[in-house]
């Protein structure tokens, strides 16, 4: 394939699928500055292969790794020439601070939760299905209070400075699932919190990010398959998971039992 005049043919590690990268997630657990020259120099032998996705000033070259830093990565070291001047690690953004409402000038508004029945009522039936395959345990221990939703709004400073982050220096946005979206009633997810997830979706798309939720619920299997199916069909990017198996088969929550 060739992109701005460029050869971006490449055989990645996948065999059913050699043009799809690899995404090396680094999570940085010390203090971003004093670990980040390590890092660098660590990539040396991806860098001088010619293996990683980097930004040429005008596009993104794909490579059969792309390398994506998270945790306490510093988004300054990322930006700056000097830091990487390869522009080949990438950030992992802040999704929360991404939502966006629909507009009428956007080319893909999403649906209007207020008019949109039909898709309430699949959605309703679809979490009845999966609660047929929970176990006697619960997700969510101890008070049944429900969290306040609170939909942000689209002037807050944070969403104006979120889009510092572009294809330029990120890769994913990503945020925690229980943190952004907060706790779910009767294992459903309400309309705010499909809003939620649909606003973060549309502004992380709107800036040519993938988006990633992290820390989604694993148990029952019964929850976790209906928290997938729900996210891959809103046009979740990167689905977040640690049973590889259990997702590969694309057939969750039938006949499974917690």
């Amino acid at each position: 394939m060739t992109i701005g005049g460029l050869d971006t043919s490449f055989n990645g590690v996948f065999d059913t699928d050699p043009a799809q990268t690899l995404t090396l997630l680094i999570d940085f657990k010390t203090a971003g500055s004093a670990t980040w020259s390590h890092v660098v120099e660590a990539l040396e032998p991806l860098r001088s292969a010619n293996y990683l996705t980097y930004y040429n000033d005008t596009i993104l070259i794909p490579g059969p790794i792309t390398v994506v830093g998270t945790g306490n990565t510093p988004f300054s070291r990322i930006t700056s020439n000097s830091t990487n001047p390869s522009h080949d690690i990438f950030f992992d953004a802040p999704l929360s601070e991404m939502w966006e409402s629909p507009t009428a000038s956007d080319p893909d508004p999403g649906r209007s939760l207020n008019q949109d029945e039909d898709f309430i009522k699949k959605e309703s039936k679809l979490s009845d299905t999966y609660r047929q395959h929970r176990s006697p345990s619960t997700y969510h221990k101890g008070s049944r209070k429900v969290m306040k939703e609170v939909i942000p709004s689209r002037n807050t400073p944070s969403l104006l400075e979120s889009d510092i982050y572009t294809p330029e220096n990120s890769y994913y946005a990503s945020v925690a699932f229980g943190k952004a979206i907060g706790r779910m009633w009767r294992w459903r997810l309400s309309e705010q919190q499909m809003a939620l997830i649909r606003g973060h979706i549309r502004g992380a798309h709107r800036r040519g990010l993938k988006v990633r939720y992290w820390d989604l619920p694993d148990w029952p299997i019964g929850l976790r398959s209906y928290v997938w199916d729900v996210l891959m069909r809103e046009g979740m990017d990167v689905l977040n998971v640690d049973d590889l198996r259990a997702a590969s088969k694309w057939d969750w929550g039938k006949g499974e039992e917690g």
